[in-house]
């Protein structure tokens, strides 16, 4: 079901599917808080998967506008702009704009990915901190 997902939404994430589909998949019908660092064509297919969850993702939006992102609307979809990699503008949004929130799930990858942000943000992960390194996940909690 997730590989039907992430192809209809052209995911960068399909070659995950198998994975994910065993890691979340007793997850699907109940209530999490996901976070996904960067916005990516992911963001839907968690929204359809995990459907009472909600998906939360933050991005630099350096090479597209928000708006040019029309599932950052749907329900349970909460983005915000952050420099990504500065653990300032990272605990102003978790605490100024999001309430400090716990997140069951954290989805991060190499490609954006540094060991000071996985400190930043491990402390708001109560869950697995997934990180996508090419053909592998590495779960970092």
């Amino acid at each position: 079901m997730l590989n039907v997902l992430f192809q209809r939404y052209k995911s960068n994430r399909q070659k995950y599917s198998l994975f994910y589909e065993k890691e979340l998949f007793e997850y699907r019908h109940k209530p999490l808080n996901l976070l996904q660092v960067g916005v990516e064509s992911s963001i839907p297919v968690w929204n359809k998967f995990l459907d009472r969850s909600n998906i939360y993702c933050i991005d630099k939006f350096d090479k597209r506008e928000p708006n040019k992102y029309y599932y950052l609307n749907e329900k349970r979809i909460y983005w915000s702009r952050c420099n990504i990699d500065d653990q300032k503008s990272i605990n102003d949004i978790m605490k100024n704009v999001w309430n400090k929130p716990r997140f069951d799930i954290i989805i991060d990858n190499v490609n954006n990915f540094a060991l000071p942000r996985y400190e930043y943000l491990r402390k708001y992960c109560i869950g697995k901190y997934y990180v996508e390194d090419g053909d592998d996940i590495r779960i970092m909690k």
